[in-house]
């Protein structure tokens, strides 16, 4: 998660627990300011790693995700994680995801100017129909993401995609889960770093919020995850 990934500095606890785990043949697959995640290859390993580190004041955050991929979480301060998850901004993407429409505008730009530029060593129409594909692909990604926005609201979910909002009532979501991406129509090949998250409803169908960057996408599913279990708790 990115609120839980390293921050300047390492925490105090992480030497003592790196050794533990060298000491105890345990995989360390990553750390935050207060979240330990390590490798479990199943149930009942998870079960003795706790156990385990219940014997230096670590606890398990629940995390079912996780489970699911043979990892297990675990912190000395779990309400510190959930304050976290609590607070985390999922209103809108995140400043470097904003930015990348204008990387296309930028290069669509420069081939625009290039195709009248007569010493270039390519043919004019050639960079002028790279500048034309790239203003296309400006207009997409900025459609897609300067134009995502996300409400909490007390009976619903409110959502912005691509200019359209729309209301989902709390008590018609089931569950909320996170995919790797997949290029569209190309079901083999993932989205390096990216990360789709979608609604299951009681309806049996499915509602994507869309496709963030990794960390962002686990925040906003953890998140979203958080607020559901609240409304649940609430109404019961």
């Amino acid at each position: 998660m990115a609120i839980l990934v390293p921050s300047k500095g390492k925490p105090d606890w992480l030497d003592e627990a790196r050794a533990f785990c060298r000491d105890n043949r345990i995989k360390i697959a990553g750390w935050g300011p207060d979240l330990l995640t390590v490798e479990s290859a199943s149930p009942q390993r998870s079960r003795e790693i706790a156990s385990q580190f219940a014997q230096i004041g670590f606890h398990v955050v629940e995390n079912a995700e996780n489970s699911e991929t043979g990892l297990l979480d675990l912190s000395r301060n779990p309400q510190a994680v959930q304050n976290k998850i609590a607070a985390f901004d999922i209103s809108r993407r995140r400043l470097g995801e904003q930015i990348e429409p204008l990387i296309w505008a930028g290069a669509s730009a420069a081939f625009f100017a290039s195709a009248f530029n007569r010493t270039m060593r390519y043919p004019a129409w050639f960079t002028f129909a790279l500048g034309v594909l790239l203003a296309l692909l400006f207009a997409w990604d900025a459609s897609r993401v300067w134009t995502w926005r996300l409400e909490l609201l007390l009976e619903a979910l409110r959502v912005r995609r691509y200019g359209r909002w729309f209301s989902i009532p709390w008590g018609q979501i089931c569950a909320v889960e996170s995919h790797p991406a997949r290029f569209a129509g190309l079901q083999g090949f993932r989205q390096r770093g990216m990360t789709s998250v979608v609604l299951r409803l009681e309806s049996h169908s499915s509602e994507p919020l869309g496709t963030f960057v990794d960390a962002f996408a686990i925040n906003l599913r953890d998140r979203l995850r958080y607020e559901l279990a609240q409304r649940r708790h609430e109404s019961s």
